[in-house]
């Protein structure tokens, strides 16, 4: 699939740690499905990271779906991941439905400190929407 830098791709985000519902109920209202893509997720203690997004030999990381446009990509998402900076990177991936999807991966070698690999994670959601 395709990534950031070309400005096409999916209509949709996957979300595995703190852009992430709350729960359920805050799941229904802001339009998020349960789903999950590939890949090896850590707790790096403030945030998860996803790595080996692109290992088809990796397991299940689940995570939620919604849709998204593209001012939010760029004008709020990126800079919340710190894409620019190169702190995390938005690729297009499958879900297991097989949706097409932005998700942000963690592009560096994981820290001696992280815990992992989780099946999903459990930590604070932030809501950039407000």
């Amino acid at each position: 699939m395709s990534d950031s830098s070309n400005g096409i791709g999916p209509d949709a985000l996957f979300a595995y740690g703190t852009l992430g519902p709350v729960d359920a109920a805050d799941a229904e209202r802001r339009g998020w499905e349960a789903d999950a893509v590939r890949g090896r997720l850590y707790d790096l203690g403030p945030y998860p990271a996803l790595v080996d997004w692109d290992d088809p030999g990796a397991g299940w990381v689940e995570g939620h779906v919604r849709e998204v446009g593209p001012t939010e990509l760029i004008e709020v998402l990126d800079p919340y991941e710190g894409v620019e900076e190169g702190e995390f990177l938005r690729v297009a991936v499958r879900t297991r439905r097989g949706r097409a999807v932005w998700v942000y991966v963690y592009p560096h070698p994981i820290p001696g400190r992280a815990v992992g690999p989780i099946p999903r994670w459990e930590g604070p959601r932030i809501d950039l929407s407000r």
